[in-house]
């Protein structure tokens, strides 16, 4: 399942500022795999670019939290006729880990 528009749980963290990398969080029941796919998050072309840090919070099970970096994004709007975009993350680095009991 890919990222739509009516998401409410995408955020910017921080003011706006375009010259540097901005913060990002995303809570979905999506799976990690599922959310770093490639053009996971093309609705958002527009508002990612190359650099952005993006914090994941998957609530699928087990729940899994981590980090990704924006890494391309093909969105071109000078274009004839201007390309929407594809946005593909690096592979994400968990900060959390699962403690089986015995």
């Amino acid at each position: 399942m890919a990222f739509t528009s009516f998401n409410t749980q995408f955020q910017r963290l921080g003011p706006v500022n375009d010259n540097g990398p901005t913060i990002w969080t995303y809570v979905a029941t999506d799976s990690l795999a599922s959310i770093c796919a490639s053009g996971y998050f093309n609705a958002l072309a527009g508002k990612l670019k190359v650099g952005d840090l993006v914090y994941i919070t998957s609530a699928s099970t087990p729940w899994t939290g981590a980090l990704a970096i924006v890494r391309s994004n093909t969105r071109n709007l000078l274009a004839s006729p201007p390309v929407s975009g594809v946005v593909d993350l690096f592979s994400p680095t968990l900060i959390n880990t699962t403690i089986n009991s015995a």
